[in-house]
């Protein structure tokens, strides 16, 4: 993560209510969670140490330590039902669909359950967060 995003996050952690805030994650957390769930990509490790989750892009909400093991449990319990592998899930969108950092290209997918489709949201997870802070506009980039 560059320092322009990581700044900018810093800031928009900072701009909301203190009661709505997720504190930052500390070494140890996000090492239990690792060894229940394995390693977590580092440009989101680094996200939740710098924010503890926050700000998405679309209105999504990113999940923090919190939230991300129970959005662990809940798609591996339905991967009969979600296509998605080799995606690090880091949120459900508002139509209850998995969203994650693909781990081959660090693309961030989508898996649609009324349309169907695994889709593109961002080509990184960088990208998705400069979009949801205003920081760049992002090209649709499709379909998978």
């Amino acid at each position: 993560m560059d320092e322009r995003l990581r700044q900018a996050l810093i800031a928009a952690w900072h701009a909301f209510p203190e009661e709505d805030r997720r504190a930052p994650a500390t070494e140890g957390e996000l090492r239990a969670f690792e060894a229940e769930f394995g390693p977590i990509p580092p440009v989101f490790r680094e996200y939740l140490a710098v924010c503890g989750g926050l700000i998405g892009g679309g209105g999504e909400w990113i999940d923090g330590l919190s939230e991300l093991s129970d959005s662990h449990r809940q798609f591996q319990a339905d991967t009969r039902f979600w296509t998605m592998r080799g995606v690090f899930v880091i949120g459900w969108d508002g139509g209850g669909n998995p969203f994650g950092i693909e781990l081959s290209s660090g693309r961030v997918l989508v898996e649609d359950h009324d349309f169907g489709g695994i889709h593109v949201m961002a080509p990184s997870f960088p990208a998705l967060l400069s979009r949801g802070l205003g920081l760049e506009a992002e090209p649709d980039t499709g379909r998978v």
